[in-house]
C-alpha cells in the first residue's frame, strides 16, 4: 500500500534503514524462510512410504479363487535417511547464513539511495551558491553599466551568464527530487514529500571499518565451507546408490477351491537389485571433478575479493588526496573572486577577468563533487564486494525487490539441495 500524504522527517541513516526494513517486513520473511528450513530437516527423517498391493484371481463360485496382499518396504540399510539429515541440516545453516548476507546486502541497498540523496543535496548547494555569487556579479555589472563604465553587451553577457547559472541550479534540484523519490520509494512513499534534515556530506570515511567487520564475519568463508559440505555429502550419496538397496518383501495368499477348505500362505522375501550395469562408476567422479573446481573457483573468488578491496582503497585514498587539494584551490579561489569583484565594481578589472574567476570557481566546486561522487562509488564497491555482491546490483533502481527476489529463489535451491 503506498502513502501520499505523509512527510516523514528523516535525520540519519539509521532511521530511514529503520522505515525501509518496517515497510519491506524482513523480519516476517526471514521467519517463513526460516519455517521452510525447519520442515526440510523435519521431511528429511522420513522414510520411504511401503507399497500395497492386492489381487484376486478366480471370481465364480465354480472356480479356484486366489487373494493376494503384499506390502513392499525399501529398508535403509546403508544410512540414506541419516545422510539426508546431513543435508538438510547444512541446507539450514547455509540459509542462516545467507540471511545475514542479504540482510547486510539490503542495508546497503538503502545505504546507495541515502548517498546518492546527501550528494544530489550537497550539488543543489554548490549551485545556490554559485547562483548567489552570479546574482552579486549581475548586480555589479548593472551599476557599472547604468553608470555608463561598461558597454551594454558586457552586462548581457553577465545576464547570459547568470541565467546559465539559473538553469544548472534547476537542473540540480530536479536531481535532489528525484533522489528524494527514489529513496522514499524504498518504504512506499511515491510523491517526492520527503523531508530529510541531513548534516553535511561527509567523506565515506566509515568504508574501511565496515569492510573490516564483514571480513571479520567471513560469511562467505563459512558459505563456500558450507558449500563444501554439502557437495561432500552428495557424492557419499551417490556411494550409497552404488550399493543395491534392499526391499523388504511381506505376502498373505489365501487360495479358496470348490471341492476344499480355505489355504492361507504366508510369504517373507528379501529383493536385492542387481548393480551391474549402472554403479555410479561414472556419476561418482563426475561428483568428485565438480566438488574439486567448486573449491578451485570459490577459493580463487576469495583471493580476488581481498585484491581487488585493497586495490579500490588505494584508490579511494587517492581520491581522498585530489579531494583535500581541489579544498585547498577553492578557497584561493573564493578570495581571488572576491578580490576581483571588488576591483570590478572599483573598475580595474573587466567584466572577462570577473567572469573567469566565478566560471573557475564553480568549475573547482563541480571537480570536488565529483571526486566525492567517485568516492562514495568506491566505497560502496568495496563494501558490496565484502558482501559478494556488487556496487551495479546495489545501484538498480528495482534493487531491493531483486534481492528479495534473489532470496526467493536462492532458498528453493538451498533446500533442494543445489546451494552451490
Amino acid at each position: 500500500q503506498t502513502s501520499h500524504a505523509s512527510t516523514y522527517e528523516i535525520s540519519n541513516f539509521q532511521e530511514a534503514l529503520a522505515k525501509v526494513q518496517q515497510y519491506q517486513s524482513q523480519a516476517e520473511l526471514q521467519q517463513q524462510r526460516q519455517q521452510l528450513a525447519t520442515l526440510n530437516r523435519q521431511n528429511s527423517r522420513l522414510w520411504q512410504n511401503p507399497t500395497f498391493s492386492i489381487e484376486q484371481n478366480g471370481f465364480a463360485s465354480d472356480q479356484e479363487q486366489e487373494l493376494s496382499v503384499g506390502i513392499r518396504q525399501p529398508l535403509d540399510v546403508f544410512g540414506q535417511t541419516k545422510l539426508n539429515q546431513k543435508i538438510a541440516s547444512i541446507s539450514e545453516q547455509q540459509l542462516q547464513l545467507q540471511e545475514q548476507l542479504w540482510q547486510a546486502q539490503s542495508e546497503l541497498v538503502v545505504k546507495y539511495a541515502w548517498a546518492q540523496y546527501l550528494l544530489s543535496e550537497t550539488e543543489t548547494t554548490i549551485f545556490a551558491k554559485q547562483l548567489k555569487l552570479s546574482q552579486s556579479n549581475l548586480d555589479s555589472a548593472k551599476k557599472r553599466y547604468q553608470a555608463g563604465s561598461i558597454a551594454l553587451v558586457d552586462y548581457e553577457r553577465a545576464q547570459i551568464e547568470h541565467l546559465d547559472i539559473q538553469r544548472q541550479s534547476q537542473q540540480a534540484l530536479l536531481a535532489l527530487q528525484a533522489s528524494q523519490r527514489q529513496l522514499s520509494n524504498l518504504w512506499g512513499e511515491s510523491q517526492p514529500s520527503l523531508s530529510v534534515q541531513s548534516n553535511k556530506v561527509v567523506w565515506p570515511s566509515e568504508i574501511e571499518r565496515s569492510v573490516e567487520q564483514n571480513i571479520q564475519q567471513g560469511w562467505l568463508e563459512k558459505l563456500y565451507a558450507l558449500n563444501m559440505q554439502q557437495s561432500q555429502q552428495k557424492v557419499e550419496s551417490l556411494r550409497i546408490k552404488k550399493r543395491p538397496q534392499p526391499t523388504l518383501n511381506f505376502g498373505m495368499t489365501q487360495t479358496k477351491t470348490p471341492q476344499s477348505s480355505d489355504e492361507t500362505t504366508l510369504a517373507l522375501g528379501v529383493e536385492i537389485p542387481l548393480n551391474i550395469f549402472n554403479r555410479q562408476q561414472y556419476a561418482i567422479p563426475m561428483a568428485v571433478r565438480q566438488q574439486q573446481l567448486l573449491n578451485q573457483i570459490q577459493q580463487r573468488e576469495l583471493k580476488q575479493q581481498i585484491l581487488d578491496i585493497a586495490n579500490q582503497l588505494n584508490e579511494l585514498k587517492g581520491l581522498r588526496q585530489q579531494y583535500d587539494a581541489t579544498s585547498a584551490q577553492i578557497q584561493l579561489s573564493e578570495k581571488v573572486h572576491s578580490r576581483t569583484l571588488q576591483g570590478f565594481q572599483a573598475g580595474k578589472f573587466s567584466i572577462t577577468d570577473m567572469q573567469q574567476t566565478s566560471l573557475q570557481l564553480q568549475n573547482l566546486r563541480v571537480a570536488q563533487l565529483q571526486i566525492l561522487k567517485q568516492a562514495w562509488q568506491n566505497a560502496l564497491s568495496i563494501e558490496a564486494l565484502s558482501l559478494g555482491t556488487s556496487y551495479e546490483e546495489i545501484s538498480q533502481s528495482n534493487a531491493y525487490s531483486q534481492l528479495n527476489k534473489k532470496a526467493f529463489v536462492e532458498t528453493q535451491n538451498l533446500l533442494n539441495g543445489q546451494g552451490e
